[in-house]
């Protein structure tokens, strides 16, 4: 590839992250918004929580389901000066994301839990609202959320990335190797 290939290659790549990102930085639905703001007691606090989730679910779903593994990078990359331009506005933004990305990370790492990774990162979104200790209900509709928001962003990633494919005569097991 020459420097045009490459800088064009490059550029396409730009474009899709950052329409990926776009989907990550939408504000929260209102159903969800006012759901978890009759439990949170603060609007303030549900919307920053949602928005959390939103970012973690994108980044932990273009780190696990892109088909290049650059894509998880880049898109962290991308948020980096969001993050930053928030942290402008209110110094707390910035500590308080890395705090809360750290939980939902850690949430994912645990193995040996009968609880579906979903329903781990439910309790990681309850727990930044301060809800500890949520009821069945509770936690059957965040999870139900983040199983929404993953989907979701998953068809947003395929749209932006393509999805793998392979052709008819290649079997998938024929890549192992």
């Amino acid at each position: 590839m020459g420097f045009w290939a490459d800088w064009q290659a490059s550029r396409v790549r730009r474009q899709r992250v950052e329409g990926y990102l776009s989907h990550l930085l939408r504000e929260p639905d209102m159903a969800p918004l006012q759901w978890l703001t009759l439990r949170a007691g603060s609007a303030d606090v549900a919307r920053r929580e949602l928005v959390f989730a939103r970012r973690a679910i994108g980044l932990i779903v273009a780190e696990r389901d892109a088909l290049d593994d650059r894509t998880a990078a880049d898109v962290a990359h991308k948020l980096a000066p969001v993050v930053a331009a928030e942290a402008r506005c209110d110094a707390a933004a910035g500590p308080l994301w890395a705090e809360r990305w750290r939980a939902y990370t850690a949430a994912l790492a645990v193995r040996g839990k009968s609880e579906s990774p979903a329903a781990r990162l439910a309790r990681v979104l309850l727990s930044g609202v301060g809800i500890t200790e949520p009821t069945a209900d509770e936690l059957e509709l965040t999870t139900a959320y983040v199983h929404d928001t993953r989907a979701n962003l998953n068809e947003q990633l395929r749209l932006a990335f393509g999805a793998a494919s392979l052709p008819d005569d290649v079997r998938p097991s024929a890549l192992r190797g």
